[in-house]
């Protein structure tokens, strides 16, 4: 497949450039107009030396530690050119934010061009939502140009989407990389809001490469693998393996980068209150996603190398030590406080709240984390959360608001807060801690469905054995069966759906369901099911070469020679008097 996409992406580009300058008023010519827009004189200026340096790697492989060199000089072409990220009074922090900046898009959305159309079109989209933005702000050279750049990337994405005739390489990723991370850096000196639209409404718009990075490089780490080694372990080919197609996919984190782009334009609009609560909410979904999706790719013996100190650290803090999940949980504590706040006095909040809502937050996600310490939700799994965990859960949370409404009032006594707050926030957080929970088990049972092979097969008995026989069919794929419904002498049942899967009716249903959804084998699931019935059904399986299989659960003492209670006790004897 042809690697030099990215010459068709430049190309399409500059044209949009050219029509854009030709397009604009020239009273005093190109020369003025180039000299007061020299921070977009450098954005394509980088944007071209990325190109370059790509187009040599695509042809001549560069080294890593090459590519990296050259990415260098293309930020500090950048920031020469005046395009810095005004993040603070200190023109020196502002200069490194801007060049890291620079470098970690670059890669970012480098590293995402790692399937069909996946990275061109989100690039495509991301550059659209910086035009809406600049266009917002009444800068449109800057939009015409992020316009230019969407529309290049559109203009290649029918080539480059699955099955791709066509790849962009690494000179159309790190030119689309260095371009949108350029207007990026140009963005918050357009904007007139809050600090958090300064920091944040960029960062939305591609937030899709920079998740995609964060997770490559966290699970690399905890695997003690280098960060700039090749591999299938992206997002994208996560995906892939959790049962969507590579299409699905695309089409997947399209949608993603366009929600993440809305969010943006929230944020540019309200600068807190709602857009920043839905921002969070957002980014919060993405990283539970992300967390899941770790679990479905495994690094082969051979590619793990020896664990560093840091290695070890990352492991020891996210899994035994389960700061991770305290982590999530302080997020959602404070995203149900502060959103209880927002449902009861709306967006902006009246400054007498404001100073409540700053004086309590802490006392609030004190208490409720010592809630859920105390009670033991922490020992939980979240892969295996049951029934009984969220009792416990609704236990912990109930102690947890007791716990902040007593905190609160007695500590604040002449605060004016209202009652109707924290129902809100106990509803929030019962919410927020019992989803982010159950959303393991409901991603599981989408890869489950997804990726369900093999035989079509019936299970006779909708009862629990009939459950239990389709959970040990679904997540145990050596059984290369597939459950397709139910049957049920029960006619009340008939119509009903059973872990997603329709109960066809009785016995005599067996026969039209056969044909109907290609069944090869029924399994009898039940042992109460009369001898008379299991004969019938063999009969009308028997007549069309359908397998009849039976499940049985049992309990066996193993065989092996254990020594008794006496030899146990002699044999501790022995060893203590030695």
């Amino acid at each position: 497949t042809p690697l030099l996409g990215g010459v068709a992406i430049v190309c399409g580009t500059t044209a949009g450039i050219v029509a854009m300058f030709l397009r604009a008023d020239l009273p005093r010519g190109l020369g003025y107009l180039i000299s007061e827009n020299r921070s977009i004189v450098g954005v394509w200026v980088a944007g071209g030396m990325m190109f370059f340096a790509g187009l040599a790697d695509d042809k001549l492989k560069l080294k890593p530690a090459s590519k990296l060199v050259l990415q260098i000089v293309s930020a500090a072409t950048l920031v020469s050119f005046g395009a810095v990220y005004p993040l603070t009074s200190w023109q020196l922090v502002n200069v490194l934010a801007t060049m890291f900046w620079f470098l970690a898009l670059t890669n970012a959305l480098n590293l995402l061009d790692n399937m069909d159309g996946v990275a061109v079109g989100v690039a495509a989209i991301s550059a659209l939502f910086l035009a809406t933005t600049f266009g917002l702000e009444g800068r449109w050279l800057l939009a015409a140009l992020c316009m230019a750049i969407s529309g290049a990337a559109v203009g290649l994405l029918p080539f480059n989407f699955h099955p791709a005739s066509i790849f962009m390489g690494d000179s159309g990723s790190l030119f689309l990389g260095a371009l949108l991370a350029g207007m990026g850096a140009l963005f918050p000196t357009t904007v007139s809001g809050s600090i958090v639209s300064v920091l944040f409404v960029p960062a939305m718009i591609v937030l899709i490469p920079i998740l995609d990075t964060t997770l490559v490089t966290v699970a690399r780490t905890v695997a003690g693998r280098p960060i700039s080694a090749g591999g299938r372990d992206h997002t994208a080919h996560r995906l892939v393996a959790m049962g969507l197609s590579e299409r699905q996919t695309a089409l997947l984190l399209y949608a993603f980068a366009a929600v993440g782009g809305g969010v943006a334009l929230l944020l540019q609009r309200s600068g807190s209150g709602y857009g920043v609560w839905l921002g969070g909410l957002f980014l919060f979904a993405l990283l539970l996603s992300a967390a899941y999706l770790a679990r479905l790719h495994t690094y082969k013996p051979d590619e793990v190398l020896p664990s560093s100190r840091v290695t070890i650290l990352v492991s020891n803090l996210l899994y035994k030590r389960r700061a991770l999940e305290v982590v999530m949980d302080l997020f959602v504590f404070t995203a149900a406080y502060y959103g209880a706040f927002l449902l009861r006095f709306e967006s902006p909040l009246p400054p007498s709240q404001v100073i409540v809502l700053q004086r309590t937050l802490a006392i609030a996600i004190a208490c409720k984390l010592f809630a859920f310490w105390i009670l033991g939700v922490y020992r939980g799994v979240w892969r295996h959360v049951s029934l009984p965990d969220m009792h416990r859960f609704a236990k912990a949370l109930l102690l947890a608001e007791l716990l902040t409404i007593g905190a609160v009032v007695f500590f604040f006594r002449e605060a004016e807060f209202s009652r109707s707050v924290f129902v809100l926030d106990a509803l929030l957080a019962a919410l927020f801690t019992m989803g982010a929970r159950i959303s393991f088990r409901s991603l599981q049972a989408m890869q489950q469905t997804l990726t369900s092979s093999g035989e079509a097969t019936l299970i006779y008995g909708a009862g629990k054995a009939g459950e239990l026989i389709v959970r040990e069919l679904r997540s145990n794929a050596t059984f290369d069966l597939a459950p397709a419904g139910f049957v049920d002498d029960d006619p009340r049942l008939k119509g009903a759906l059973l872990h997603g899967l329709p109960v066809i009716g009785g016995l005599y249903e067996v026969s039209s369901a056969v044909e109907r959804l290609g069944v090869r084998n029924v399994i009898v699931g039940s042992s109460k099911i009369p001898k008379e019935r299991v004969e019938a059904l063999m009969r009308v399986c028997a007549q069309r070469s359908i397998c009849v299989l039976r499940f049985d659960l049992k309990l066996s003492i193993y065989d092996i020679e254990q020594p008794g209670p006496e030899a146990m006790s002699n044999q501790l004897r022995r060893a203590t008097t030695r």
